[in-house]
C-alpha cells in the first residue's frame, strides 16, 4: 500500500441525505447536513435558501439541496434555485402501474394481520372491488410488513386490475404519540415510511402519510383557529408529517405524498402546517416554523358533520371544499366519508349513499376532487358488506349502480 491519501470513492448517482448519513462527490468533498444546513468537508455553505434544509441530494456529478418548503438549490458560485421540480426528472413508474380515474374508491384494510380481510384473499376482496365499480382501495400500513402484504397483492392478484391501492401509512399504529419531540417524532415517521415505501416502490403512484393525526392535538372550539390547538403537542405532529413525507420522497420521489386530517373543520390545522405557523393561544398563532407540502390533500367528512359545502364555523354556514382549494391548489382526496352509524337508521344509512356519491361527482371539477373513498367495504357498522364479509346491505346495490350509471 503506498504512502499517498487514497480518496474515497464518489458515492452513487441519486445518493440522499438522509437516509445516508453523508454523501461523497467526485471531487472526494464529503457532505452532510447538520441542523438544518449544508455542510462541505465539514463547513457550512450557503446555499441562498431561506428555509432551513432537509435533503441533499447527489445525481448526475452534482449536489442538490431541498430545504423545508419543497424549493431545491443546486450547487454552484453561487448556488441556483432550481425550483421545486425535482432534479432527478423521474418520470413516474408509478403512474403507470394504473391507468385510469381513481374518483370512486373504497376503504378496506388488506394488511390486517387478523380478521375478515385476514381470512379473505386478495383476490376475493379484489371480485368485491370489481363489482362495485370501484377503481381505487384504501388500506392502511403500521410497518413495512402491512406494506409487503400490499405489495403482494399488487404484484398478484390486482395486477393489471384497473383498480390501484393508496396505503395511508398509520404512525399511530408504530409509537407516535404527541408527547415525542419533533426530531423523535421525525425519524419515527421517516423510518415507517422508508420501510413501506420499499416495498411499494414502483407499484403504488399515491401515498397518504397519515391518518387523523390531528384528532388528539385539538384543545377547544370546531378547529378553525389556531387556539383550538395544542401548542406542546404541535411539534410532534409537523415533525411526524415533515418524517413521512421526505422518507417516501427519498425512496420514490414519483409518488405523490398526500396529507389530511380528519376533525371537520381542521382545514385551519392544514393550513397551518403548509405556511409554517404554530399554535400558541391566539386566534392566528405564530410563523416561523418549517412548512410542509404535499401533493394532494386529503380529507374526511361523515354524514354526522353535516354538507361539506356549508360546516358550521362559529355557526355560520362555510364551505370547507372552498378553503381546501384555495389554500392549497392541489387535488382533493376525500379519503373517508360514510353515514352517521351512531344514530342512522338502516334506511337513512341506504339513502345517504347515493345522495353523497350524486353531490360529490357534480363538484369533481369545480373543486378540482380526484377520489372520493367511501368507508367501507366490509365493517360491521360502516360497510356495505357486513362484518361477515358475506352479507350484502341494500347500500351495496345503490352504490354499484351509481357508478355505473355515472361513469368518471
Amino acid at each position: 500500500m503506498n504512502a499517498q491519501a487514497v480518496s474515497k470513492a464518489a458515492s452513487a448517482s441519486g445518493t440522499v441525505i438522509p437516509p445516508a448519513a453523508s454523501i461523497t462527490d467526485s471531487s472526494g468533498a464529503v457532505w452532510t447536513l447538520v441542523g438544518g444546513r449544508v455542510n462541505r468537508n465539514g463547513v457550512g455553505v450557503s446555499t441562498g435558501s431561506p428555509a432551513a434544509l432537509a435533503t441533499i441530494l447527489y445525481y448526475n456529478g452534482a449536489i442538490y439541496a431541498k430545504n423545508s418548503a419543497g424549493t431545491w438549490f443546486k450547487n454552484g458560485s453561487p448556488w441556483q434555485n432550481v425550483g421545486t421540480a425535482d432534479p432527478r426528472g423521474v418520470a413516474s413508474a408509478a403512474a403507470a402501474v394504473t391507468s385510469g380515474s381513481k374518483f370512486y374508491g373504497i376503504n378496506g384494510h388488506l394488511a390486517y394481520g387478523s380478521g375478515i380481510y385476514k381470512t379473505m384473499s386478495a383476490a376475493a376482496q379484489l371480485a368485491i372491488l370489481k363489482d362495485l365499480g370501484v377503481t381505487n382501495y384504501r388500506a392502511d400500513v403500521a410497518d413495512s410488513g402491512m406494506a409487503k402484504t400490499i405489495a403482494a397483492a399488487l404484484t398478484g392478484a390486482f395486477k393489471g386490475s384497473g383498480v390501484s391501492i393508496l396505503p395511508v401509512l398509520n404512525p399511530l399504529s408504530c409509537g407516535w404519540n404527541t408527547s415525542l419531540s419533533e426530531s423523535s417524532a421525525y425519524t419515527l415517521g421517516y423510518n415507517l415510511a422508508t420501510g413501506a415505501t420499499t416495498q411499494l416502490k414502483g407499484l403504488v403512484s399515491h401515498i397518504e402519510c397519515g391518518n387523523e393525526l390531528d384528532v388528539p392535538l385539538k384543545i377547544s372550539g370546531d378547529g378553525s383557529s389556531a387556539a383550538n390547538w395544542s401548542a406542546s403537542a404541535w411539534p410532534s405532529l409537523r415533525g411526524v408529517l415533515r418524517g413521512m413525507i421526505d422518507g417516501v420522497r427519498a425512496i420514490d420521489p414519483s409518488i405523490k405524498c398526500g396529507v389530511g386530517t380528519g376533525i371537520p373543520l381542521s382545514y385551519r390545522a392544514l393550513q397551518m402546517l403548509w405556511n409554517g405557523v404554530s399554535p400558541n393561544g391566539t386566534t392566528n398563532g405564530v410563523s416561523g416554523s418549517a412548512s410542509l407540502r404535499w401533493d394532494f390533500t386529503c380529507y374526511h367528512w361523515y354524514e354526522s358533520s353535516g354538507d361539506m359545502l356549508c360546516g358550521w364555523q362559529n355557526s355560520a354556514c362555510y364551505d370547507v371544499l372552498q378553503a381546501l382549494k384555495d389554500s392549497f391548489g392541489v387535488p382533493i382526496w376525500l379519503t373517508e366519508w360514510g353515514w352517521n352509524a351512531q344514530k342512522d337508521t338502516m334506511d337513512q344509512k341506504t339513502a345517504y349513499v347515493p345522495k353523497a356519491l350524486a353531490q360529490y361527482r357534480s363538484l369533481k371539477d369545480k373543486y378540482n376532487i380526484e377520489a372520493i373513498m367511501m368507508y367501507a367495504v366490509i365493517d360491521d357498522n360502516y360497510g356495505l358488506i357486513a362484518g361477515d364479509g358475506v352479507t350484502k346491505r341494500a347500500s351495496y346495490d345503490l352504490f354499484k349502480n351509481f357508478v355505473k350509471a355515472n361513469p368518471v
